[in-house]
């Protein structure tokens, strides 16, 4: 199965690295905080449908990307020492 730019949500108090369809398939098993809505249900489908076969794993793994950013699950990483500097000249510049 092809492996995707990770993405680490946050889960039941601890971080969670996702970059397959197994992984999101494992995530989706966890408890979520809102188990029932329609974004959830739907990436459960698609990474069935996925692992047998019947869809794109990138429409599969996009599912489950929207059901978890709408649930505020995605952990933003801060950004880089070079980020912050980079950020610091522009606000000079303006």
């Amino acid at each position: 199965m092809p492996a995707f730019t990770p993405i680490t949500i946050y889960l039941n108090h601890r971080s969670m690295l996702v970059a397959s369809i197994p992984d999101a398939e494992t995530a989706l098993q966890q408890p979520w905080p809102f188990m029932d809505k329609p974004s959830r249900l739907e990436a459960i489908r698609m990474v069935e449908e996925c692992l047998a076969g019947h869809c794109s794993h990138q429409a599969a793994f996009a599912a489950f990307e929207a059901a978890a950013s709408e649930q505020g699950l995605l952990k933003q990483k801060p950004p880089s020492v070079g980020l912050r500097k980079f950020d610091g000249v522009a606000e000079d510049l303006l």
